[in-house]
């Protein structure tokens, strides 16, 4: 009974989502938001593998996913391939390189590390920023397609209207977490949560630390090359603005703020990031304003994230529950 209500919630969530389509027929913008949640949510779920479950704080995360944007949108503008193989060889290439660059950054520990991943990803977006002959510069490279229709007998199905791209960013995302917790409950995570307690031990039973955090780093950033991918389909354009320091620190703010460590986090916290500033409109141009107080608060009063505040919610309300005797 007492995961029964968990799994409940998370059931019916998905049910709200599934159906969004339909129940916000006549809200576009609604629907725009839940997309741009999906979006967020994918590399949000790829550095929660690296900074919840291994202690690995990437401040150039958005540089890999400006790596998996731009090969995709050179593929298919550029070459004409298809979105699945794009998607398919942009996710790879940004894994390789977050495998690459992962290698020099373990050379560095503690804050020197996340300078590093700092230094890495500005010199990402100075080159989508510079390089003219194939990024499109400063001005971006558009015309990037959405996903080819599927036909089904008489039958087409085009991704082109924004509720039916709406399911190609549920579907993706819905991957993202399947990847995440395969590898949470996984030897994988198992060992990543180890070397985060205490490497040096890991270390000296044996252990090739640096292999695992190669390749969680390279999940991570991947998973990221493929939230960039899905970004510059739904925007139909990929410009180096999507890709700054700036937007990299704002994804390990929603990593934070929904609960680094939680397979849930990542979603509440996007959710938040795209929902929040959207319901503070009404006070014009005091929002943003409210909104970083609000967020400071939430850091503040809820140091394990939205997530870590549901659980402790729900605990309470069990231990509350078990204590009340039975007639």
């Amino acid at each position: 009974m007492r995961k029964l209500l968990p799994r409940a919630a998370l059931f019916l969530s998905l049910v709200v989502l599934i159906t969004a389509p339909q129940w916000a027929d006549g809200q576009p913008y609604l629907l725009h938001m839940l997309v741009l949640a999906c979006v967020l949510v994918v590399p949000a779920v790829g550095l929660n593998l690296m900074l919840g479950y291994s202690g690995l704080v990437s401040l150039g995360h958005m540089g890999f996913a400006g790596i998996g944007a731009y090969v995709a949108a050179v593929l298919m503008v550029d070459l004409h391939w298809g979105f699945w193989s794009a998607l398919a060889v942009a996710t790879l290439a940004a894994g390789l390189a977050g495998a690459m660059i992962g290698l020099v950054c373990f050379r560095f520990r503690g804050h020197f590390f996340m300078i590093v991943t700092l230094a890495f990803g500005l010199m990402l977006h100075a080159v989508m920023n510079n390089w003219d002959a194939v990024t499109r510069g400063a001005a971006g490279f558009a015309g990037i397609p959405r996903p080819s229709p599927i036909r089904w007998g008489d039958s087409i199905f085009s991704f082109g209207p924004l509720n039916h791209f709406y399911y190609v960013a549920l579907g993706l995302a819905c991957v993202a977490f399947v990847v995440q917790h395969g590898v949470v409950n996984s030897h994988l995570g198992r060992i990543l949560a180890a070397i985060r307690q205490d490497e040096p031990l890991v270390r000296s039973r044996g252990v090739n630390a640096l292999l695992y955090k190669t390749v969680v780093f390279a999940l991570g950033t991947g998973l990221a090359g493929l939230g960039g991918v899905l970004q510059v389909c739904f925007l139909r354009v990929a410009a180096p603005a999507s890709f700054t320091m700036l937007e990299s620190i704002n994804m390990v703010l929603i990593v934070i703020i929904g609960g680094a460590g939680s397979l849930v986090g990542p979603a509440l916290g996007a959710l938040l990031y795209v929902g929040l500033p959207e319901l503070l409109r009404v006070a014009n141009e005091w929002r943003l304003v409210i909104f970083g107080f609000l967020l400071v608060l939430i850091t503040l009063y809820a140091p394990t994230g939205l997530a870590g505040l549901l659980r402790t919610g729900w605990q309470l309300l069990w231990r509350q529950n078990a204590k009340v005797p039975s007639p």
